[in-house]
């Protein structure tokens, strides 16, 4: 599933949009997530990181172990930031990317290297 955010979205609302479009979801926690941050115009806090993270582990409940959250920006913030998310969202398998298709061929690695061990 791709999350993609164009302007000036405030952190908050991208929480709440995001658990939002997961709810819609039948077990959302199977899903691998690319987040498109490439023309999201503001920052996206520590703070507003763990809150997303606490509504998704409510959500989740410890299913979504291993699954992959790929996060493609080119705001160095967000790089610097990645420590936190990866805390943050310990379950799940996270990296930062400059290009989509750096992401998209990371997930595909990651989903073969992950066939090929079960």
């Amino acid at each position: 599933m791709t999350f993609r955010y164009i302007g000036g979205i405030d952190g908050g609302d991208i929480n709440m949009s995001m658990i939002d479009q997961l709810m819609q979801l039948d077990r959302p926690w199977e899903y691998d997530n690319i987040v498109d941050m490439r023309r999201h115009e503001g920052t996206v806090t520590a703070g507003e990181i763990e809150d997303l993270a606490h509504r998704w582990q409510r959500l989740a409940q410890g299913r979504d172990q291993g699954r992959l959250i790929a996060i493609v920006s080119d705001d160095p913030l967000v790089f610097a930031r990645l420590p936190i998310s990866r805390a943050a969202f310990a379950n799940r398998v996270l990296e930062g990317f400059a290009l989509m298709e750096e992401a998209l061929c990371w997930i595909e690695e990651q989903r073969r290297e992950r066939r090929l061990s079960a």
